[in-house]
């Protein structure tokens, strides 16, 4: 199960960020200014906001197994897609796709977490999840800046596919080896759930940590991309890309982060992870050491937190944990659109100055609305 939950989530994941490393290529190709790169790369994340509140709707009735299968597939057909795509305005449409079928398999995945058995397997199937998402999302920025400058535009989309296309092969060969039973649904109607789950307390507060993540990553990974492309850095797009693989050892910290939270709870955790993103913030200067220091923090710290988030998510207990990872998926991809858009604008009138400026607000705005949520349930507690 553990291999199963891996590869889904880090196929999946591979697709998130292809272009956030290339805007060399987005220049030479469409001519595209720093806003539009923005949008590209809001694209895939608006699309998942769309989409994620009804995945599990969509996917009621099958195995996880087929519906990672099925997502798989189309994602394979529309790496193929960006790879013959000759406009921005298509290019942007084919990545609005990827967003739209992408909660299915994410979606999945989180179902299959929510099935364990005891908390001991949930933390290590928490763990691999989002090592996945780290190992996907790594990957997804350093594989298409080294593929394009290596193979080509269409060369290095068709390679990504075929890359998803072992992907796709190793989760069928798990699927039919383990007994999976279809993800728990619900016949109530979406109101109804919506209600339930933004009453529990724990899910309002994931969802709004949720947002603020991906919007934090989002922007951070978008304005680097675009930061390393101008000077003093003048990097290429494969040059780009390996800055991103300092987030891998990132992995290490969330394998071993069941140790953390045996017989603990997620509360006293979020703080020193929220203090590691800032100081690795603080690193990034001029000197591209200083560059690889502060994305390996910074890795290090977000991650830590997506899987107090997820845990958060997957001990649902008024509604379905598929539907509550609906609703968190749709907060946390729109707060990556959010994100990617407004830094990208900030970046190109402010610099990186105004990119920090503006995770900054958005921290202290996240920090408000848990704090009234958090008040709310206390009193909530006080009158029962």
């Amino acid at each position: 199960m553990r291999l199963l939950i891996l590869a889904a989530s880090t196929a999946a994941f591979f697709n998130l960020y292809q272009l956030q490393a290339i805007y060399p290529w987005l220049s030479l190709r469409f001519d595209a200014s720093l806003t539009q790169a923005g949008w590209l790369n809001m694209a895939t994340l608006f699309g998942m906001m769309l989409t994620a509140p009804f995945a599990s709707r969509l996917t009621r009735g099958a195995t996880p197994g087929r519906a990672m299968l099925l997502g798989l597939g189309i994602l394979i057909m529309l790496n193929g897609a960006l790879a013959l795509s000759p406009w921005l305005s298509t290019t942007w449409l084919v990545r609005l796709a990827q967003g739209i079928v992408l909660p299915c398999v994410i979606t999945a995945c989180v179902a299959l977490v929510a099935s364990a058995k005891s908390e001991r397997q949930r933390a290590h199937w928490v763990g691999c999840f989002v090592a996945g998402t780290i190992l996907g999302s790594t990957l997804s920025r350093f594989y298409p800046g080294w593929a394009l400058d290596a193979l080509g535009w269409s060369g290095g989309f068709i390679s990504g596919a075929a890359l998803l296309a072992l992907a796709w092969l190793v989760i069928f060969v798990q699927t039919r080896r383990l007994d999976v039973m279809p993800a728990q649904g619900s016949t109530e109607a979406f109101v109804t759930l919506l209600k339930r789950a933004l009453a529990e307390r724990r899910l309002a507060m994931a969802f709004c940590i949720g947002f603020a993540l991906l919007f934090t990553q989002s922007a951070i990974f978008t304005v680097l991309g675009l930061r390393l492309a101008q000077a003093p850095f003048e990097q290429s797009s494969a040059q780009i890309g390996l800055v991103y693989l300092a987030c891998l050892p990132a992995i290490a910290a969330v394998v071993a982060s069941p140790w953390f939270y045996r017989h603990r709870s997620e509360a006293p955790f979020f703080l020193p992870f929220v203090g590691v993103v800032w100081l690795s913030l603080g690193m990034a200067g001029e000197r591209y050491v200083s560059i690889l220091l502060a994305v390996g923090g910074f890795s290090v710290g977000t991650y830590l937190l997506q899987t107090l988030t997820t845990r958060m998510v997957s001990k649902a207990q008024h509604v379905p944990a598929a539907f509550a990872s609906g609703l968190y998926l749709s907060c946390y991809y729109a707060g990556g659109a959010v994100g990617a858009t407004l830094a990208a604008l900030c970046f190109s009138r402010w610099g990186w100055p105004g990119a920090l400026a503006l995770v900054g607000a958005a921290h202290l705005a996240t920090l408000g609305v848990l704090l009234a949520l958090w008040q709310g349930r206390r009193q909530q507690d006080t009158a029962c």
